[in-house]
């Protein structure tokens, strides 16, 4: 117990609880001012002048008292307990003087250096530039610094604060939102209950705030930073990008509550939200009478359709009985060329397809419909990347496209797909007027067809072939038509369609061109309609991240203790592993490759799909999300310096370990890279490559 007491004895006369103000005059001497006690006991002041010692003054446990004396030297004893158990002690000394006197004549040797270089400044200022140059030299000076990441924290913590844009406030409003959702979905009267909670006008307001304040992003961030006009702001990294991206995630958790509760009352109009419940008993007993009528009516066909098969197989066999005693032995060729599934079941309602109907375009089409499938045109459009780089060059470029047809026997009409493309060989010939796709593009063609009947059983054949007119307009030439007739299929030529781009023009024109009932093909005055490259492109790009499904990828940071809600998962295709597993048998290490894909949300969290990793740092289709590092051992330094210049715009670092054969995940936080491995995931990459042969 006593060693206690003397503790916090000794604390109470601290520096710390006793506090004086003081004036420093002179190396050794300063001017006490007053002395406040801010410990628990009542405490004497002692105070020396170089050999002269003062008499003790008492001051009361919590108040002050003023001095205005020059001393040396200052003590503070406890009184009472205090000083029968010890615990007094200097407070102030001629050690602290000499250390305050010194900043004190260095702070002045300072200020006399700015005001004589002030006055070397005015006095050799030559031109009105010279003058301009040093005033901003000068305000340069008395400007204070700080650090971008400051400056971030400080706004996170401002929105914090705002009604709209804090994290609380849009929990709130999420969870009330997911709440009428889970009501919709359970409610008996679902129509009653978005009247009764205005839910309709509600998504209408909500809506309209959101488009209000995503108008004022720009403006916000940039009122914030207008604080900071006195100060220069240092920061390797984007801190205005940083900045406007947490503005625009927080408005998404937002707008996509939004959009899930809309599609959920959406779902109720298309018929999605039938409700059993509504049945009377009348009508589920007439149901039930039916459902098992059709029940007996299967169970005979079958037993007919038994003994119909076992009838053909005695007559088969008597037949085979007969033969053999005939010497005229007919032996047919067994053929690679078998005929699949004609279908396009899985394309009709497939949200990875754009559905255009024919008639859109033109009066009169052998082709009703067809189905685009976003990644043919993403590669389509990927195909003249680089004659939009060099409009000034421009020449003709094309390929083919495979897909399905069905067709309708009683309209005489189809319905086709369009989903793989293939480029031509090296021997294709395209100039600015003229379009050659030499002899390779066969082989290609045939070679991608055998593969994709092979795969999918399906009947997969050439439905379109596309080319480019680049400053001449859309429109189908006798050269083109030529083309057309020698790619028809023998027997269904009417199902082969051709698209023409334009891809000088502001949106890439795009027109189609089909045959006529007739068999005739569409001119360029038969099109009412024409489409955009442009505009085809950017629907395939959300359409393409709308029909993600987790199942066909690969989370890599699944193993991780644990996750932020800004980077909740980062899912890998077959692809992207691929893509990994072939970049890391080369022999480079350090910064070796780029991840491409995009973000999306799961219960209002983010992860990031990956589709791509490569050697280009630009993706016309995806987003930069992370980068792929490669080396011996995962150095979090070594890290960081590799990633300085792309620290601002991704989101994660894949290191890959030559060591261990091993990939590890480390997401950033806030623009930096974590430090908590609590946060990483380290999986080998031949379990990786594993998976992607199982999903093959």
């Amino acid at each position: 117990m006593m060693n206690i007491s003397i503790i916090v004895l000794a604390q109470a006369v601290s520096d710390k609880t006793i506090i004086i103000d003081k004036t420093v005059i002179s190396e050794s001497t300063i001017r006490l001012e007053r002395v406040t006690n801010k410990s628990g006991y009542d405490i004497e002041i002692i105070t020396r002048n170089g050999t002269e010692l003062r008499s003790p003054f008492k001051i009361r446990k919590g108040e002050s008292h003023p001095f205005n004396i020059e001393c040396t030297r200052v003590q503070a004893n406890p009184i009472g307990q205090g000083a029968a158990n010890g615990g007094g002690g200097t407070i102030w000394n001629e050690k602290k003087t000499s250390a305050e006197w010194g900043k004190l004549q260095k702070s002045k040797e300072t200020t006399n250096f700015k005001k004589i270089e002030k006055n070397i400044e005015i006095e050799t200022e030559k031109t009105q530039n010279e003058k301009q140059n040093v005033s901003n030299t000068t305000t340069a000076k008395r400007k204070k610094i700080v650090d971008g990441e400051t400056v971030v924290v400080s706004f996170i913590q401002k929105l914090d604060k705002d009604s709209y844009w804090s994290t609380s406030s849009i929990d709130k409003d999420v969870e009330t939102i997911n709440r009428h959702i889970l009501s919709i979905k359970n409610w008996t009267d679902k129509e009653a209950y978005i009247n009764n909670n205005n839910l309709i006008d509600y998504i209408k307001s909500e809506g309209r705030k959101i488009d209000d304040f995503k108008e004022k992003i720009i403006d916000t961030t940039e009122d914030f930073i207008s604080f900071y006009d006195g100060y220069i702001i240092e920061s390797d990294f984007d801190y205005k990008d940083s900045i406007i991206n947490i503005l625009e995630e927080r408005i998404s958790r937002r707008e996509m509550a939004i959009q899930n509760l809309n599609e959920t009352i959406d779902s109720l109009e298309d018929g999605r939200g039938f409700d059993i419940t509504k049945l009377n008993q009348e009508t589920l007993i007439n149901i039930g009478a039916i459902v098992f009528v059709i029940l007996i009516l299967i169970i005979w066909f079958s037993i007919m359709a038994k003994r119909k098969k076992n009838k053909r197989k005695q007559i088969n066999i008597q037949q085979t009985s007969t033969n053999d005693a005939s010497p005229a032995i007919v032996v047919r060729r067994k053929t690679t060329s078998i005929l699949k599934k004609q279908s396009l079941e899985d394309v009709i309602d497939n949200k990875a397809y754009l559905k255009i109907e024919c008639a859109d375009f033109c009066n009169d089409s052998a082709v009703r419909r067809m189905y685009i499938k976003n990644t043919c045109i993403k590669d389509i459009y990927n195909m003249y990347a680089d004659d939009l780089r060099n409009p000034d060059n421009p020449k003709e470029d094309g390929c083919m496209v495979l897909g399905r047809w069905v067709h309708d026997d009683h309209t005489n009409e189809y319905y086709v797909s369009l989903e793989e493309i293939v480029r031509p060989g090296d021997d294709a010939v395209f100039q600015e007027y003229e379009l050659n796709f030499g002899g390779k593009i066969k082989l290609r063609v045939a070679e991608k067809l055998r593969k994709l009947r092979r795969d999918t059983n399906l009947q997969y054949d050439l439905t379109c072939w596309v080319h480019s007119h680049p400053g001449l307009g859309v429109f189908f030439s006798n050269s083109d038509t030529s083309v057309q007739m020698q790619l028809k299929h023998p027997s269904h030529p009417n199902f082969l369609t051709a698209i023409v781009v334009d891809i000088l023009t502001p949106q890439q024109e795009l027109g189609i061109f089909t045959f006529k009932h007739d068999s005739s093909i569409n001119s360029r005055n038969d099109l009412k309609k024409m489409y955009s490259l442009e505009e085809l492109h950017k629907w395939a790009v959300e359409s393409d991240r709308n029909t993600y499904k987790a199942e066909d990828y690969y989370n890599v940071l699944s193993k991780a203790e644990y996750v932020s809600d800004n980077c909740q998962g980062i899912q890998l295709n077959n692809g992207a592993i691929i893509d990994i597993s072939s970049i890391t048998t080369e022999e480079n290490t350090g910064l070796v490759g780029w991840i491409h894909g995009y973000k999306t949300h799961s219960r209002g969290k983010n992860e990031y799909v990956v589709n791509t990793v490569s050697n280009v740092e630009n993706n016309t289709d995806n987003d930069l999300l992370g980068c792929l590092i490669v080396g011996t051992h995962c150095s979090i330094p070594s890290i960081r310096k590799a990633i300085t210049d792309y620290s601002h715009r991704i989101k994660f670092v894949i290191f890959y370990s030559i060591k261990d054969e091993t990939i590890t995940t480390i997401p950033m936080i806030d623009t930096q890279l974590s430090m908590d491995e609590k946060y990483y995931s380290e999986e080998k990459l031949e379990d990786l490559k594993i998976w992607t042969r199982r999903k093959r």
